[in-house]
């Protein structure tokens, strides 16, 4: 007796779903890995901005009292030169 042919399709769907389902449990751990990396990147980005802007803010203050020194030992040696 000859066998008759079986129907694979609902093997087919079980093998899908199972792929799917792995699928979305790997989306949302790779959502969750990029979702942390991101606020890793935001905290790096502000820690630089500030240090950055301290650098600046650092650079432009002594700046000024460069100018100010400068301007004393002008100063000075006018004085210096009058007497």
């Amino acid at each position: 007796m000859a066998r008759e042919p079986t129907d694979s399709t609902p093997m087919i769907l079980r093998d899908i779903q199972k792929t799917l389902a792995e699928h979305t449990k790997m989306l949302k751990e790779q959502g969750a890995d990029l979702k942390g990396m991101r606020r890793e990147m935001h905290e790096w980005q502000e820690s630089t901005a500030t240090a950055l802007g301290f650098a600046g803010h650092a650079n432009i203050r002594i700046e000024s009292l460069q100018k100010q020194v400068d301007a004393l030992t002008e100063r000075l040696e006018r004085l210096e030169r009058q007497h």
